[in-house]
């Protein structure tokens, strides 16, 4: 049996050929269409990424005109702008947004942590307190102890200090005398009427405490304490008071005279500024002290 002739091996030859070469050749098409598929749905979002909502921008431009005053725009076709009217909706617009913050940060009654605090404010509280002073004054006066205390009126509030030595305590102690309780309560009708907060704070010289209390910053929050609660017995609202004690660290004058350490004995009355209120509390420091006790 004879097999395949020459010719036959060329024509099967030159098929499997002509088959490999025709799929060879149409393989690009695939390609092609997954090239312009995806350029395809690249376009569709980058058209859909770049169209503006025209209808709100209109009416968000025609809002803000109604407000403050301005023509507003109209042009349009069928309830969407043309490239015309969203020109002149922005330019409309753009104007506007300064002027809004501006009235905002000029309303009444709107606090700005940017805006300086209120001159006239700080003034009206000032003159609020050298009232208080020349109440307090008036009323020690007339009870024969004008010099009693002393007074100083800061933007923070105002400060009476009040004599400790023979007219407050007793050297070392913290029980009212009887010309303590004449000053209190010749201040009290005053202190009374006030919605400020206030501060009783009690100081001392850099004298070794000669007494049985422990320290100086004890002895200190004691007066301190015990005039506020005098304060108290007297009217005064609890609510606005309290007590600090500070022994020989915030003095007046100097210790090295008897004169600097007898004006370092006091007990003040702050009397805070409505803008700002107590920035002190009851203390007693445990910090060790070489403070003096009258």
């Amino acid at each position: 049996m004879s097999g395949p002739g020459p010719g036959g091996k060329r024509r099967k030859g030159h098929e499997e050929e002509h088959e490999g070469g025709h799929e060879n050749a149409e393989r690009w098409l695939l390609s092609y269409a997954d090239m312009i598929t995806l350029l395809m749905a690249l376009f569709i979002v980058l058209f859909a990424i770049s169209q503006v909502d025209q209808q709100k921008l209109l009416q968000l431009s025609s809002g803000l005109q109604e407000s403050f005053g301005a023509p507003q725009i109209t042009n349009h076709t069928n309830g969407v702008l043309d490239g015309t009217s969203v020109d002149s909706a922005i330019q409309a617009i753009a104007p506007i947004a300064p002027q809004v913050t501006n009235d905002i940060a000029s309303a009444p009654g709107k606090s700005q942590t940017c805006v300086p605090v209120d001159e006239k404010a700080k003034q009206a509280s000032r003159d609020q307190l050298t009232a208080v002073r020349q109440k307090i004054t008036k009323a020690l006066a007339a009870q024969g102890m004008a010099n009693a205390a002393h007074f100083e009126v800061r933007d923070d509030g105002l400060v009476v200090d009040i004599v400790s030595d023979r007219v407050l305590f007793d050297p070392g102690q913290a029980t009212l005398r009887d010309g303590g309780r004449k000053v209190l309560t010749a201040m009290a009708p005053t202190l009374r009427q006030l919605s400020n907060t206030m501060t009783i704070e009690g100081h001392t010289d850099d004298v070794p405490v000669a007494s049985f209390y422990r320290s100086n910053w004890e002895l200190s929050t004691s007066r301190a304490t015990t005039v506020l609660e005098y304060l108290i017995a007297s009217g005064v609202r609890g609510k606005q008071l309290s007590a600090a004690g500070y022994a020989d660290q915030r003095p007046l004058a100097s210790n090295t005279t008897d004169a600097g350490r007898a004006r370092n004995r006091r007990v003040a009355v702050v009397v805070h500024a409505a803008t700002t209120g107590a920035t002190s509390s009851t203390s007693t420091s445990a910090t060790a002290t070489s403070g003096g006790s009258r």
